[in-house]
């Protein structure tokens, strides 16, 4: 491999790495304005918020992607009011705490490319 080849693929890592830090950082703001929206009722809000998790699922790591998957499941019940909405939205604050936690530590650690992958299937 000559050393154009080697520079061309290392800024097209680096370019990876800079779009998976800015997209981590889009889940972690996603996330905690669907928290304010959760706590403030408002539900239109809150399914716009959880309808865009949907995107970051295919790029998160196996027990962060989990927990994300769980947020959508359980806000979805939240808005469509199937069950205790007061339940339901305890439950999803508890997630939220727990993937604010988790995004946290990790930015934390700067091991932003362990919360997401950088394979695109």
């Amino acid at each position: 491999m000559g050393a154009r080849q080697a520079a061309g693929s290392f800024f097209r890592v680096d370019k990876v790495s800079k779009g998976l830090r800015k997209g981590f950082q889009f889940l972690a703001a996603r996330v905690k304005a669907l928290q304010r929206a959760v706590r403030l009722d408002n539900f239109r809000s809150a399914n716009r918020l959880r309808m865009g998790l949907a995107a970051y699922l295919r790029h998160l790591e196996k027990p962060l992607r989990d927990n994300v998957a769980r947020l959508f499941e359980i806000s979805g019940l939240w808005i469509r009011n199937v069950s205790n909405r007061h339940q339901t939205k305890r439950q999803i604050q508890r997630m939220i705490r727990r993937i604010i936690q988790c995004l946290d530590a990790r930015s934390d650690r700067g091991k932003l490319r362990s919360g997401l992958s950088a394979t695109r299937s």
